[in-house]
């Protein structure tokens, strides 16, 4: 009666032995990567952090957002020239002296006139006073008709006082120099070779665009409108 108990414990050892551990922890693995949670940090990357620090931003200069609009084109190194000046004008009308005297005269070389609604080149002088011995101005008002301004025969007009600017076509005469005449005759293709302070001109016709400045004094001044004839009809 006494065998079978030494089965029975054995029995009962082998049971034991079947059965997991009682504790409640996992057995550790060495292979086995360890379980992830959604707590878990990300890897950190094994490049050592930069030792530099980013450079700082002024605090007084704003950041400049982009502009999508095109770069201004760069100013031009030299600037246009500037257009030359172009003299009043009007229309043409003539002068004629048997003596004509020009004194402070200055020669300021060849500039544009408008005339009758063209460019055209005329001659510029200047002047301080103007002595005019036998005038005569005449000026075309419509075809076949003239303006005429005369002064009383043997006077003398002036000019004066001030700066006087005289725009010339054409100034057809006699140079007189010191008594010796020199025929001249000055446009803008075959202007003055010399410029001198002071000159006289006898027999002298002037086609002037425009006088500006000073006072013209005409004595015995007639004023009439003169009319060309017409051409005579063959018999």
């Amino acid at each position: 009666m006494m065998r079978p108990q030494p089965l029975a414990a054995v029995a009962m050892v082998a049971v034991l032995a079947l059965q997991p551990p009682s504790s409640s922890e996992p057995p550790s693995s060495p292979s086995s990567p360890a379980p992830t949670t959604s707590s878990e940090q990300p890897p950190v990357s094994s490049t050592p952090p930069s030792t530099t620090a980013p450079p700082a931003s002024s605090p007084t200069a704003p950041t400049t957002p982009s502009s999508t609009e095109p770069p201004a084109s760069p100013a031009p190194s030299t600037p246009p020239p500037a257009p030359a000046p172009v003299a009043a004008g009007g229309r043409e009308w003539t002068l004629t002296a048997s003596r004509l005297e020009l004194g402070g005269l200055n020669y300021a070389g060849v500039v544009d006139a408008l005339v009758n609604g063209q460019l055209i080149k005329v001659l510029k002088f200047t002047a301080g006073d103007m002595k005019i011995k036998d005038l005569v101005q005449t000026a075309e008002i419509s075809p076949g008709q003239k303006l005429v301004t005369a002064a009383r025969p043997g006077s003398t007009s002036t000019v004066s006082p001030g700066r006087i600017e005289l725009y010339t076509v054409q100034l057809k005469g006699n140079l007189d120099l010191l008594g010796i005449k020199i025929p001249v005759d000055y446009t803008a293709a075959s202007p003055p070779p010399l410029n001198v302070p002071f000159a006289v001109f006898t027999d002298v016709t002037v086609r002037n665009t425009d006088l500006i400045g000073g006072t013209l004094k005409i004595p015995g001044a007639r004023i009439y409108v003169e009319t060309a004839q017409p051409p005579a009809e063959p018999r």
